[in-house]
C-alpha cells in the first residue's frame, strides 16, 4: 500500500489547535475513529506508547509520529495527518515543537515498518518537509505526500 491508499482527504486536519501532546494526539486519533480504522481504545494506546517509550515519537525536528500497537485496535491500515497551530512542545528537546503529526495505524509488524519507511523516504526530502510544515490547506498536504507516493512507485 502506498501513502495515497492509506491517506484519504478525510483523514487530513490542519490548524488543529491543542493544550498539550496529550490532547493533540487526541484530536488526531479521533480521526482514525471517526473513519472506522481503529478502535477507540487505539487513542489510550497511542498515548499509553509515548508515555512508556518517551518522546521518541518525534522523529525529526517539528515531526511527531504517534502511533499504538495492532493490538491496541488498527482494524486496517492508516494514516492521518494533523498541521499543530500553533506547534506545540511533545518534551523533545531536540526536535520540538511539532508542527507535523503524522498517526500510523497497522495491523502487523511488517505494515508498520513499511509504513514508517515510506513516511521516513517521503519526508527525508527537505523540501518536500518543510513544505509539509508549512502548508495551510488539505489539498497542499495531500499534493505533497500523494506526489511523493506515486513518485516513489513509478521508480
Amino acid at each position: 500500500m502506498d501513502i495515497a491508499e492509506l491517506l484519504p482527504p478525510d483523514r487530513v486536519l490542519v490548524g488543529i489547535q491543542a493544550e498539550d501532546w496529550e490532547d493533540a494526539v487526541r484530536k488526531i486519533g479521533r480521526v482514525l475513529v471517526d473513519t472506522q480504522v481503529v478502535e477507540e481504545r487505539y487513542i489510550e494506546g497511542m498515548i499509553n506508547t509515548c508515555k512508556e517509550l518517551g518522546p521518541y515519537i518525534v522523529i525529526a525536528p517539528g515531526l511527531a509520529i504517534p502511533h499504538g500497537r495492532p493490538e491496541d485496535g488498527v482494524l486496517e491500515p492508516c494514516l492521518a495527518v494533523g498541521l499543530l497551530e500553533p506547534p506545540i512542545p511533545f518534551g523533545n528537546e531536540e526536535n520540538d515543537p511539532v508542527r507535523v503529526m503524522i498517526a500510523l495505524g497497522a495491523t502487523d509488524a511488517v505494515q508498520h515498518v513499511e509504513a514508517l519507511r515510506q513516511i521516513a523516504e517521503t519526508l527525508s526530502d527537505e523540501e518536500k518537509f518543510n513544505s509539509l510544515k508549512d502548508a495551510t490547506s488539505k489539498n497542499q498536504v495531500l499534493d505533497i505526500l500523494w506526489s511523493a507516493s506515486k513518485t516513489d512507485d513509478q521508480g
